[in-house]
């Protein structure tokens, strides 16, 4: 599966975790044990560390984070180069 369509594919499961845990009723006591709250976590530490290594391998720019306000949506091609990103993926 190609790198970018997975990313979206997590980024997509952390927003359904994010609006299900509206619906549910916690308490203090159960909170930190909620199921879909411990999925959303999991699921954005996930998303952290690819958009982190979410780089091109010929000229090594991140495509997700540009700067520290700025984000992207990530594609096959380098958005710097149009270096086909998941061509060499091993």
């Amino acid at each position: 599966m190609k790198r970018s369509v997975q990313f979206k594919i997590y980024l997509g499961l952390l927003l359904l975790c994010i609006i299900g845990f509206q619906f549910q009723v916690t308490t203090v006591d159960d909170f930190f044990v909620n199921p879909v709250y411990i999925g959303s976590m999991v699921l954005a530490i996930l998303l952290v560390i690819k958009a982190l290594g979410y780089t091109c391998q010929k000229c090594s720019r991140n495509q997700i984070v540009l700067g520290f306000f700025k984000y992207r949506l990530p594609t096959s091609k380098c958005y710097n180069c149009g270096h086909d990103i998941d061509q060499h993926r091993t």
